[in-house]
């Protein structure tokens, strides 16, 4: 779920799907700890990530429409086969699937899957939120503008794609981290026009492609309320139309808050239970 955070810190819209309730019953509250923890230290000049996290039950509503899509179940192959083939027969067809896997090759997670050019395997560095490198390790099918359009992405969040050399992945030491932190509060500080300019203690990680943190927050807030904030989370067909009682949260079109409520299922943002669904009318 870190991965997800990091994503709706820098203004995505996140889906997170795991089959187990409990789970995601967990999502809200580890989130909201690490907003708390980031605004705290500095690494969030505001209170709230700019993107949402959706927590869905079923993986076809979760990855239908999605454009980036990464695994992160346990390091067990055959969960991860089954998960990768399963994904790859109900999402787009031109979405790209990412296992962020610690040490299984990415060619035999893949080995169930169709169209194996877009996937591949990337592992973010935790703590995902302030540590700017990001492993990528390509299949042997894995395309070249699959890899670029990734590459972009990752660049757009102020990190950059190194590639895995050896078998062995990047661990970093407590102290590296720390380093990494530091710069991190120093690149939003110096962006921002707080403080003067301080040498860093390490170099500086990515290139002159990349764009700032503080420039990637101020263009996502501008966008996410017009554009991202109107749609179903569920089907994305339709506008937000109701209430989600008691929880209030308006996330879903009536039709799909009727659907979760028939089939017991929770909010998708705070994962409350959905005793009633207040339908609304838009002038």
């Amino acid at each position: 779920m870190y991965v997800a955070g990091e994503f709706a810190y820098h203004g995505h819209r996140v889906k997170i799907y795991d089959k187990s309730s409990a789970a995601l019953d967990k999502v809200y509250d580890v989130l909201e700890e690490d907003k708390k923890a980031l605004h705290e230290d500095g690494l969030l000049p505001q209170k709230q990530f700019l993107g949402q996290v959706f927590c869905l039950s079923h993986l076809e509503e979760t990855v239908r429409e999605a454009e980036f899509i990464f695994e992160a179940v346990v390091e067990n192959l055959d969960l991860k086969q089954d998960i990768f083939e399963r994904i790859s027969h109900c999402c787009r067809p031109d979405a790209i699937i990412a296992s962020n896997s610690l040490q299984l090759d990415i060619n035999q997670v893949n080995d169930r899957t169709i169209n194996k050019q877009r996937s591949l395997g990337i592992r973010f560095l935790f703590p995902v939120y302030y540590i700017p490198e990001v492993e990528i390790c390509p299949a042997k099918q894995t395309a070249g503008e699959v890899i670029e359009k990734v590459r972009k992405l990752i660049e757009r969040m102020g990190k950059t794609l190194f590639f895995r050399s050896g078998h062995q992945p990047l661990i970093l030491t407590e102290q590296q981290r720390e380093e990494r932190k530091r710069a991190r509060l120093d690149e939003i500080l110096n962006t921002s026009g707080i403080g003067t300019y301080l040498d860093r203690s390490i170099p500086t990680l990515h290139h002159v492609g990349n764009e700032s943190v503080q420039k990637i927050q101020t263009e996502a807030s501008a966008i996410i309320p017009s554009d991202l904030e109107r749609d179903c989370a569920i089907c994305m067909d339709r506008l937000r139309d109701c209430l989600l009682s008691p929880c209030h949260h308006m996330v879903t079109c009536h039709q799909c808050g009727k659907m979760l409520q028939d089939r017991h299922d929770a909010c998708p943002i705070c994962r409350m239970e959905i005793k009633e669904v207040v339908r609304v009318y838009h002038t």
